[in-house]
């Protein structure tokens, strides 16, 4: 079951205002993010589960300068194809596809587009360990990033267990009553990259000509803003509770510890000025979740 998707998942996250080092404003994140799957049984052992994402990372700002282009919103869109063949002597396969786009904007156009591809093996030692590895690749906006893939679980005491994804996550979950209540305490990694297409940006020097009184600037590509990568880590307890059948209520409250804005040029190399780490951040989110009841 841990090669499957949830049928549904809702979740709103908020990270209170904090200072910009490169620019003299504040600024506040929310994220939203819906993702739901279909799961198809092929065979007994076959299953193909296509899937639909979108998540948008919306920005506010206080007491920003006129001057400064308020990006306000960053979204993605992701269509995935998860392929999961059980093998004997208790093996597992996954494929995952998930092309995708991502932006200020979202629009069909090739600089938006993104891919991720995982590719892992599972085997199923006892009814209490759970390991295995493969790889994950991700594309965007020109730069190809490989990062091995590593699964754990251990069901350390009935009401106790590990799980862990590297690299994205690693949990040590409580289940003090079973099917109802599960309290997890979570280290969370996540990162994503938007184009940037504004025409305040875009249509602007240093990304255009500039000419002021009779005199200008010629355009440096170098300099001009394509893209924004945002990569986040925090730490933090995660409480769910089953509402009725396979749906679940989730919280979790934690700390950002990490959070870092890096713009770059069209070539994938970071702007003049450099990356904008962010201060650290209680973060909280909430979100419904719809399981798989069973397959």
């Amino acid at each position: 079951m841990a090669q499957f998707p949830d049928l549904l998942s809702v979740s709103a996250e908020y990270v209170p205002a904090v200072d910009l080092a490169q620019a003299p404003t504040r600024a506040q994140v929310s994220a939203y993010h819906v993702e739901a799957g279909a799961p198809i049984k092929l065979t007994e052992r076959t299953f193909l589960i296509p899937g639909v994402a979108y998540h948008v990372d919306a920005v506010s700002f206080e007491d920003a300068p006129t001057e400064f282009a308020q990006l306000r919103r960053f979204q993605a869109v992701d269509v995935s194809l998860l392929f999961v063949r059980l093998l004997p002597k208790d093996w597992a396969l996954s494929i995952r596809l998930a092309p995708g786009l991502a932006g200020d904007v979202v629009r069909f156009e090739r600089g938006l587009f993104r891919m991720n591809a995982l590719a892992m093996a599972t085997r199923t030692f006892s009814k209490k360990v759970v390991f295995g590895g493969g790889g994950l690749i991700s594309y965007s906006f020109g730069t190809l990033l490989p990062l091995p893939a590593i699964y754990l679980e251990v069901k350390i005491r009935t009401w106790l267990e590990f799980e862990m994804f590297l690299p994205a996550f690693l949990a040590l979950r409580s289940i003090p009553v079973p099917n109802r209540l599960e309290v997890s305490a979570r280290v969370d990694v996540s990162g994503n990259s938007y184009g940037v297409r504004d025409e305040r940006i875009r249509g602007a020097w240093p990304c255009q000509d500039e000419v002021v009184e009779g005199s200008g600037r010629a355009p440096e590509p170098n300099a001009c803003m394509d893209n924004l990568a945002y990569s986040t880590a925090s730490a933090g307890v995660d409480v769910s509770v089953r509402l009725f059948s396979s749906v679940w209520l989730n919280a979790y409250a934690g700390g950002l510890f990490y959070r870092r804005f890096e713009p770059k040029n069209a070539d994938g190399d970071t702007l003049p000025g450099g990356a904008d780490s962010l201060p650290r951040a209680y973060v909280v989110r909430a979100g419904l979740t719809w399981r798989i009841p069973g397959i």
